[in-house]
């Protein structure tokens, strides 16, 4: 860490501007993250992960920092230093600022993001000084050890910022207090590799002792190594068995040293160091412990529950977010209440397992890197969508970027369902995507307002419709090279995707179909006309697998793209204890069978009084199932109607278990939507299903139309909390696939041709 800003010593003039990187990504947005330093820390780590992990096919990423000089410069290419030189209100420091301005100036940079205090008060102004489009600050601590002029000059630089990241509610809530805006802070966890979860081998060698420690750089009196130390003097007293571990270094280590002679403990306590293994380290551990004055997100709580080791900690910031009584202890950061904590937890061997696997189920369920890194993917998108950003061309001469002029061909979001969903995600993520132009050409084209009386009257709505779509796909083809058609089943698809695949291949286009419906197999049988048009495409794409092999029955060969899910939307937490709080977002159609759901909730209701079920959605069979609740005299029954797609996220939040009774799907978003918000899927298993939902790994199945069987798997998953546990962890880690980064490029394989056209099998 930099001095105390009163101590700095002017010690550079303006150092020569390093070499501005390759205009090779020109036009990709570019992002400049910085760091005070690369020195061994948490902010350092979460830094260099995210420099690592950050998509270089969406972004040109560069590199600074304040002092370059740490372990987690290895492997890190091009991080540029902007050395202080001075106080930070000096003239040194400003000239530094100017520096780095016209570093971001040069470098085109349209995000700058600041990682911790130090890299706040330099990087925010430079980039206000160049007009950079998007800046955010961090607030990677509590801001209590501070002092009032730093926390205040700090909150005042954090106003200029578009968006300030915190790595937990904690921190954001100082900065709520302090009078910042609540819509410029979001929260995003620390990741952790995936080694932090795998079975290390100990550092130390398993003895019959028992073994505990503390986690720490010992360059701050507030993480409170002294009452560790204290706790342990007076648990080595009277319990021989025990020994202490003290890991981490710095400027307090000599005094921890004297501390522990003066306790009588130093034969009872080793000092490590500094490690690069802290895996390995806490699997020599039987209880880490933590008991600092001051946190925000603390890498060593997670790491800890990732390795499957409980932890005591401070009841301070956001441990309070981390540690519950069902995956760890907290307690006051005082000797004798952390001594006595230990003591209890090293006599319940059973109580120390339990705890350690549900934090270690939680930390696997939210605190990965690849977690970490979409979010800040999806924040940068959205703040660059929301600041109307436009990337520059690729300069002359530079073939790196070619852009594919695409009309997505499908229903407009004024109707809710998942292809319109789709379609608007597609369609919002390309926006501004150096890759892609693309456009949108609604299926369903508003009338006139001579004819909107037609709109409630449904098979004329269609006729008069017709012209005004086959102008519109005229129109919206002229100057595209790729009619990417959205296609459902029956006479949706002769109304609509076959109409567009004719006028585009008569306008000489690239033609692929992306068909989404569970009935395909029996709509090729019943259509037969259906069968020339898709084997007359340049590419049939499909969400699932199921797909895939129903049209290989025809002699149809399909490629798989996954929907995508907007995790944005959904607040993602682990329900522990699960309540008996059902949803069920289908809408009331045949096929979606929520007549099944309701008599499944009948049974749940009987072994669960106080259960609750929620129907969203609208459709032809709702009349019969509101018909059904009331003969069944059910209460806590609510419907509610149908619900924005951009506001579904808030009834998965207030609900604890999603329940599904269809017996025909294909890949339905509403699963990935329970995934990602954390509620257990509890499903019938129609031939589709299956390649969505794994059975007691990311979800429960049952037979369809069984709603016995669905009403029993409900019950067990709210009878096992550890079942539901894991469900809930699973879930969320096959998500990843799903995500607009995986997505986006198998579309750009597919626009470029970089797959075999679509031949017979």
């Amino acid at each position: 860490m930099p001095p105390s800003t009163h101590e700095l010593e002017i010690s550079n003039g303006d150092a020569a501007e390093p070499n501005v990187k390759s205009t090779k990504r020109e036009a990709l947005p570019g992002v400049f993250l910085m760091s005070n330093s690369l020195e061994t820390g948490g902010s350092e780590r979460q830094f260099s992960a995210l420099a690592r992990r950050l998509d270089r096919e969406q972004f040109n990423v560069h590199l600074g920092c304040i002092m370059r000089k740490g372990p987690f410069l290895a492997g890190l290419d091009d991080v540029t230093e902007f050395e202080l030189g001075g106080s930070l209100y000096r003239w040194p420091s400003i000239r530094t600022r100017l520096r780095l301005a016209r570093h971001l100036k040069r470098n085109d940079i349209a995000i700058a993001h600041a990682f911790d205090f130090y890299t706040n008060l330099t990087l925010i102004p430079a980039a206000r000084w160049a007009r950079v489009p998007v800046v955010i600050g961090s607030q990677r601590q509590l801001g209590n050890l501070l002092t009032w002029r730093q926390e205040h000059a700090q909150s005042a630089v954090l106003r200029w910022c578009d968006a300030v990241v915190c790595n937990s509610r904690a921190a954001a809530r100082r900065l709520r207090e302090l009078g910042l805006r609540e819509d410029r802070l979001t929260v995003v966890a620390n990741g952790l590799p995936e080694e932090a979860f795998a079975e290390a081998q100990p550092a130390l060698p398993r003895i019959a002792s028992l073994r505990v420690g503390m986690i720490a750089r010992m360059n701050t009196r507030a993480k409170n190594h002294h009452v560790f130390l204290q706790a342990a003097a007076s648990l080595a007293a009277h319990r021989p068995d025990v020994q202490f571990v003290l890991v981490g270094d710095g400027p307090l280590r000599p005094r921890l040293e004297l501390l522990a002679r003066e306790l009588g403990i130093a034969d009872r306590v080793t000092f490590l160091g500094e490690r690069q293994d802290i895996p390995a380290v806490l699997a020599s551990l039987d209880i880490s412990v933590l008991p600092s004055q001051s946190e925000s997100l603390s890498n060593v709580i997670i790491e800890a529950m990732a390795a499957g080791v409980l932890i005591i900690a401070s009841s301070v910031g956001g441990n309070c977010e981390l540690i519950t009584e069902e995956r760890g202890v907290l307690v006051e950061p005082e000797a004798e209440m952390l001594a006595s904590a230990i003591e209890r937890l090293l006599r319940n061997r059973d109580l120390r397992m339990t705890l350690a696997s549900n934090a270690r189920v939680f930390a696997r369920a939210n605190f990965t890197l690849e977690q970490m890194t979409m979010r800040h993917m999806e924040l940068y998108q959205a703040l660059l969508e929301r600041k109307r950003w436009r990337r520059k061309p690729a300069v002359a001469g530079n073939p790196s970027v070619v852009s594919k002029k695409v009309a997505i061909v499908a229903a407009s979001p004024r109707y809710v369902g998942g292809q319109s969903a789709q379609a608007d995600m597609l369609l919002r993520h390309w926006r501004d995507d150096p890759e892609v132009e693309a456009k949108f050409v609604p299926i369903d084209p508003p009338f006139p307002f001579a004819l909107r009386w037609a709109e409630r009257i449904p098979v004329l709505r269609t006729l008069m419709r017709q012209p005004l779509y086959m102008f519109q796909l005229w129109r919206g083809l002229k100057d595209v090279e790729i009619a990417h058609i959205f296609s459902a089943s029956y006479w949706s698809f002769l109304v609509a995707p076959a109409p567009a695949w004719f006028m585009a291949k008569a306008m000489g286009k690239k033609v692929l179909i992306h068909y989404h419906s569970g009935e395909a197999r029996d709509h090729l049988r019943r259509f037969r006309s259906a069968r020339p048009v898709l084997r007359k495409l340049d590419r049939l794409v499909v969400p699932s697998q199921y797909l895939v092999d129903v049209f290989r029955e025809f002699d149809l060969k399909a490629q798989i793209i996954p929907n995508i899910i907007d995790t944005r939307q959904f607040l993602f937490r682990v329900r522990r204890p699960l309540r008996p709080h059902l949803i069920c977002t289908r809408g009331f159609h045949p096929y979606y069978c929520v007549d099944v759901v309701v008599r499944a909730f009948a049974k749940v209701k009987s072994a669960f009084p106080e259960a609750r079920l929620d129907l969203l959605g609208i459709g032809p069979c709702e009349a019969q199932v509101r018909k059904l609740v009331e003969d069944l005299n059910l209460m806590d029954v609510e419907f509610k109607g149908s619900v924005a797609h951009s506001e579904i996220g808030h009834y998965y939040d207030e609900a604890d278990i999603f329940i599904n009774a269809s017996h025909l799907d294909n890949m339905p978003v509403s699963i990935l939507e329970a995934f990602a918000s954390g509620t257990p899927v509890v499903t019938t298993e129609p031939e589709g299903m299956r390649f969505v939902v794994k059975h007691e790994c990311t979800g429960l199945l049952s037979p369809p139309g069984d709603h016995e069987a669905l009403a029993r798997n409900v019950i067990r998953v709210l009878q096992d909390a550890d079942l539901a546990q894991s469900l809930i962890s699973n879930a969320r880690c096959e998500l990843e696939k799903y995500s607009w980064p995986a997505v986006r490029k198998q579309w750009l394989a597919v626009y470029r041709d970089r797959v075999p056209s679509i031949t017979k099998t």
